[in-house]
């Protein structure tokens, strides 16, 4: 009789081991699909930062030089009048009140919040919502 208690408990924490072991595989595996998610979120956001900064370097420099040669036709256009002086002042002082606008068009650009890692942040809220509440109503 003792020896089927025995054999009773031994199959009793074998499988409750085997049990652990499978949760911990299914934890483990659901951990890795979400790194794998935060990972390709942030190669995403990585690429979309380097694209916009590449073109955001390309733009300003198309812009410099636009500027320059409207600020040289300008000067050019005034220069046999007289309000040469009054468009060699008035240029630059279009271009910093532009560089004024522009710096506090960057600042509240940059003020915004990224929507980094809003899929995994979602997909990680859903799975709590599940825990907490599972579909099948049993606790």
């Amino acid at each position: 009789m003792d020896s089927i208690l025995e054999a009773r408990a031994v199959s009793r924490s074998g499988g409750m081991l085997d049990a652990g072991r499978r949760l911990l595989g299914a934890v483990w595996e659901h951990a890795e699909i979400r790194l794998e998610l935060l990972t390709l979120e942030l190669a995403e956001e990585r690429q979309r930062v380097m694209n916009a900064a590449v073109a955001g370097g390309l733009m300003i420099v198309f812009a410099a030089l636009t500027c320059a040669f409207i600020g040289v036709g300008i000067l050019l256009a005034a220069w046999d009048t007289p309000y040469r002086l009054v468009a060699a002042a008035a240029v630059p002082a279009v271009f910093a009140i532009a560089g004024f606008i522009a710096w506090f068009s960057l600042r509240k650009l940059i003020g915004r919040q990224s929507p980094l890692f809003r899929h995994s942040l979602a997909e990680w809220r859903r799975d709590v919502e599940a825990i907490r509440n599972p579909p099948d109503g049993s606790t």
